[in-house]
């Protein structure tokens, strides 16, 4: 696939990701910073944080040592999920359990821009 593609998607990933978060918190009945700037600006702090814990595994790959061992990508994705619906709760205050819903819809598109921008930088795409 071509790069300015690759681009794309992740952009569309990125903003389609930024919609669900803003519907999770409508859903959820967020009472606090529920304004697009703030569900932006939240979702920016989610995905650096995730970047930042993955970055190891992104390194790992750029470098052909990484073969894919569930062993080791398992506790960075619980460690991720962990560490994002705390930040939800705590920039939006709805609680742990309905921000741990709302973790789980905006999980997938995050975890889909990542091995794309991963498989980007490392080179095999």
């Amino acid at each position: 696939m071509e790069t300015m593609g690759i681009y794309i998607i992740v952009a569309v990933l990125i903003l389609g990701d930024i919609l669900l978060l803003k519907i999770g918190l409508a859903i959820t009945k967020a009472q606090e910073r529920k304004n697009m700037k703030w569900v932006a600006g939240s979702f920016g702090i989610q995905f650096g944080i995730i970047f930042f814990i993955s970055s190891p595994l992104i390194l790992y790959g750029m470098i052909g040592r990484f073969e894919g061992n569930p062993g080791v990508i398992a506790p960075v994705i619980l460690f991720s999920v962990f560490i994002d619906f705390n930040v939800i709760n705590i920039i939006h205050k709805i609680g742990l359990k309905r921000s741990f819903a709302v973790a789980l819809i905006i999980l997938g598109p995050i975890i889909g821009a990542m091995v794309i921008i991963s498989n980007t930088i490392g080179g095999t795409v």
